[in-house]
């Protein structure tokens, strides 16, 4: 009997993340996959009906808006919009979703964003609704850099302490804060608390170990916290080199 008769509740969306396979190709991950295991012939697939991303509580379930707006974001995750060839889609975005090209098109999309910030940064609700997504890793930086350039006031540098075992290994870890930047925890620290993965929270004060917050986002929003530079000792057999780090888990 599957999972020895117990009852096993899988989370997740699996167009949203994948098994991770060192060095995989493309069917070495889609085998991976629990839909690919013979167990799934025993499991019940639950579909849930309301996109939880897109509600909130001043959007009427009715917004035929949004509503359109979740089918159209479904038919992309289940393949049907686009020509798709070799794997790769090619999706035409309406047009309401973009911002007319322009010589500066990125400062065009901060100034869209987040219009008027200073004189919004001691206002909650205004980070609250308001984020910009990013492909890369890189251009994450580049936008913290772009906001960060406008906000005024002193800029602070968290470094981590990292002691390797060998010479070569990753370069020191930086976050540049400054108070009232919006950030977004990477971890679940107190989650009856509401410090959890995802949750938007703003600088208040920035001290040389613990940064005070005040939670935008969750059943705890307003309340304000204080969080600890933290210990992150990763554990992969597949590096070269071993390191203990100390730093806030957190993303501007």
């Amino acid at each position: 009997m599957a999972f020895a008769g117990k009852v096993v509740v899988l989370g997740g969306d699996f167009r949203h993340i994948l098994p991770v396979i060192p060095m995989g190709s493309r069917q070495d991950i889609v085998q991976a996959s629990i839909n690919s295991s013979y167990l799934w012939d025993h499991c019940s697939v639950f579909n849930l009906t309301r996109n939880m991303r897109l509600a909130s509580s001043d959007i009427s379930e009715d917004n035929s808006e949004v509503n359109e707006f979740a089918k159209w974001l479904i038919q992309i995750g289940d393949g049907f919009t686009g020509d798709s060839t070799d794997g790769e889609s090619k999706v035409l975005i309406p047009d309401d979703m973009l911002i007319n090209d322009t010589e500066d098109g990125f400062t065009e999309l901060v100034h869209f964003v987040y219009p008027n910030i200073v004189s919004n940064l001691n206002h909650t609700d205004y980070f609250k609704k308001r984020s910009i997504l990013a492909p890369t890793l890189e251009v994450v930086n580049e936008v913290n850099n772009s906001i960060m350039s406008r906000l005024p006031g002193e800029q602070k540098v968290y470094l981590s302490s990292d002691s390797l075992c060998v010479e070569e290994g990753l370069p020191l870890h930086q976050i540049c804060l400054k108070e009232g930047v919006p950030v977004m925890l990477l971890r679940n620290i107190d989650q009856s608390n509401g410090l959890c993965n995802g949750t938007k929270i703003q600088v208040r004060h920035l001290g040389n170990h613990v940064i005070e917050y005040i939670i935008l986002t969750g059943d705890q929003t307003g309340r304000v916290v204080l969080i600890p530079c933290m210990d992150m000792i990763p554990n992969n057999d597949t590096l070269p080199f071993r390191f203990r780090s100390r730093q806030f888990p957190l993303i501007v």
